[in-house]
């Protein structure tokens, strides 16, 4: 039962071919088989049944293990404070860890106020450094910023733009025609692009207040 669920995360969540992986779930199948075929029972019945309580008990064990597989964090910081980091694996198909931090009007107002001026900002689903930008903005926030995945594997990739546009490390941002790469405070995108808005903004980097 393990060995069954281990396959359908690799061939289904993680996509990708492991060896030894599909070479040890053949030797433990192989091993169940040698151990029914291989010897005479006095009561089939009776395996069956230990047999099918050991793999619902093995199911549900492994269910338990791997049920957050994939969550971005644990917690949310929803009354501000440091952003929450990112733990696991990261999600192609959602953009990389799920944005758990909410914004207020002042992360909404700057983001539209950084569309509005032209910001455009470069990134990568896998790349923590840019899901800590995101969590500066919080959810909201963040979907009115023009971003451009790199990733060819990432969800609404525009590779080519990133290289036609010279990014070389992620995050990187495209303001007024120069590139600022790294994680960049709200209170720095603020200052490069002259807003003049609310700028009470709930989130700042782990260390830096």
């Amino acid at each position: 039962v393990f060995s069954s669920y281990l396959m359908y995360l690799l061939a289904f969540e993680i996509q990708a071919l492991c060896i030894y992986c599909i070479t040890s779930a053949l030797f433990a199948i192989s091993l169940l088989v040698l151990t029914l075929v291989g010897r005479s029972w006095d009561d089939i019945g009776q395996i069956f049944f230990i047999g099918l309580i050991v793999g619902m008990i093995t199911l549900v064990g492994t269910l338990g293990v791997y049920a957050n597989v994939g969550e971005s964090v644990a917690t949310s910081a929803d009354n501000g404070g440091p952003i929450p980091t990112a733990s696991g694996a990261p999600n192609a198909a959602i953009g990389g860890w799920k944005v758990n931090t909410t914004s207020g009007q002042s992360e909404i107002d700057l983001a539209r106020h950084l569309t509005e001026v032209g910001a455009k900002k470069y990134g990568a689903y896998w790349c923590p450094h840019c899901y800590e930008q995101k969590q500066l903005f919080g959810k909201q926030a963040f979907s009115q910023i023009n971003y451009i995945e790199c990733a060819r594997d990432g969800k609404n990739a525009q590779t080519e733009a990133c290289i036609a546009a010279g990014i070389k490390s992620y995050p990187t941002w495209q303001i007024n025609g120069e590139l600022l790469p790294g994680v960049q405070t709200l209170e720095e995108l603020a200052n490069v692009t002259d807003y003049k808005g609310s700028r009470d903004f709930k989130y700042y980097l782990p260390g830096r207040s």
